[in-house]
């Protein structure tokens, strides 16, 4: 999977619970303070769940979930968790089997 298309799952997720202006303001507070962007939510994704948790507080979870189930969908992964740090690290266990 490209960078490309985790950064369209991110940016529609986030488009999706709040509209076009709380995605680009949600967007501009992780790059500014948490130096994250879209595309490296599995790459830095400690610190993309973290940015999520400060600017949403409670309602990170369904958020979350939704990234979630996109991303493991465009990977081919039965992953029905909504921990995304749990699913970069299920995402690269698979990528070492299949290079094996």
């Amino acid at each position: 999977m490209s960078k490309k298309s985790i950064k369209n799952i991110v940016e529609e997720t986030l488009e999706l619970f709040g509209g076009e202006q709380v995605r680009n303001a949600v967007l501009f507070h992780m790059n500014l303070r948490y130096k994250v962007k879209p595309e490296e939510a599995l790459s830095k994704v400690e610190a993309f769940v973290e940015a999520l948790k400060d600017i949403y507080g409670p309602f990170e979870g369904p958020i979350e979930k939704e990234i979630c189930s996109r991303i493991a969908s465009e990977y081919g992964i039965k992953y029905s968790g909504n921990s995304l740090v749990e699913l970069a690290k299920e995402i690269k266990k698979e990528q070492k089997l299949q290079n094996v």
